[in-house]
């Protein structure tokens, strides 16, 4: 019946009716490593967005209309990077952020992680660029480089402000 109508009905069919529900348990749940956790998330995750069709529509929408892409990054944000930051500060012992700051610290080191997996779809279907074939292996480096870096950096970063 209406533009906005067909835009929500879009939004539903590409992002909301494949969301997994099960990332956000796989995500929280403490049985197993945060690596193993992580790579078991973002494997999959790969698999949702890595597909011609999501990448173009979620790149137009953010183009044309931002509130489909603001929503679906506002549930992304909320049921995924915070959690990945609060199982990274358990995980490591890290201090809980004291400010919005420390908070948006944390996040934006979880995008710049999380982010990288959606840019293979970028790289592949936006500029027509070659991309690695083995999608899992270089997940595997971005998580081991993300927790072999990130913890350091957040523990050094809130030990220095406690000073």
């Amino acid at each position: 019946p209406s533009k906005e109508v067909l835009i929500d009905r879009v939004y539903d069919e590409v992002f909301s009716r494949r969301w997994n529900p099960e990332w956000e348990e796989w995500l929280a749940d403490r049985t197993y490593p945060l690596r193993e956790r992580l790579c078991r998330y973002l494997k999959d995750y790969a698999k949702f967005v890595l597909r011609n069709e999501w990448v173009r529509i979620f790149i137009y929408a953010g183009l044309t209309r931002g509130g489909i892409n603001q929503k679906y990054l506002n549930r992304l944000r909320e049921r995924h990077f915070a959690v990945i930051a609060r199982e990274l500060r358990h995980t490591y012992e890290i201090p809980d952020p004291r400010s919005p700051t420390g908070q948006e610290d944390e996040i934006e080191l979880v995008w710049a992680m999380h982010s990288g997996v959606f840019y293979f779809g970028v790289r592949k279907w936006i500029y027509e660029e070659s991309i690695p074939r083995n999608i899992d292996h270089h997940i595997e480096m971005r998580v081991d480089a993300f927790l072999e870096g990130v913890p350091k950096v957040l523990r050094e970063q809130r030990e220095a402000r406690h000073t």
